[in-house]
């Protein structure tokens, strides 16, 4: 496996991944399509986004996750997923070190994140990576599963 940075060449790989996970949890909402339409936007915001790929075939994408600032100067890890055959080895734990330690380098001071009870394994690794659980602020996030907040401060 290696971590590489946003290419185009990867974009559909990264809607497609995350409407999944999404559709097959709960319901893709009009937030997630906006986001999922305006990636570029992201990027040219400063945001980034990491994919796990194969270190054999680097057209076979492992996980990827986003990080992206908000207009508070927070920033958000966004669309954090690992395909499900590869959950738990590894690619998704990369993917989101590599967002922190992007924000690092760039010295923002605050990652949030929002997120729900049913996605266990990415509510783990949040907690292992040391973010801090806080209340939702339903006016900055509106998706309807947010049901769990964290938050770090860098």
């Amino acid at each position: 496996m290696k971590l590489v940075p946003y290419d185009p060449k990867y974009k559909n790989d990264f809607i497609e991944m995350n409407k999944q996970w999404i559709s097959e949890m709960f319901v893709i909402e009009q937030e997630d399509l906006d986001m999922l339409n305006n990636i570029e936007k992201k990027i040219e915001e400063g945001g980034q986004i990491f994919f796990a790929v194969d270190e054999e075939d680097d057209s076979q994408v492992l996980a990827c996750c986003m990080i992206a600032p908000l207009p508070n100067k927070e920033w958000e890890i966004e669309k954090f997923c690992a395909k499900g055959m590869y959950t738990g080895t590894g690619a998704g734990s990369a993917c989101l070190k590599a967002c922190i330690d992007y924000a690092r380098e760039r010295k923002v001071e605050k990652i949030v994140i929002v997120t729900n009870a049913k996605c266990e394994h990415a509510v783990r690794l949040y907690r292992k990576f040391g973010f801090v659980e806080v209340p939702v602020d339903r006016k900055k996030f509106t998706y309807e599963r947010a049901g769990l907040a964290f938050e770090m401060d860098l």
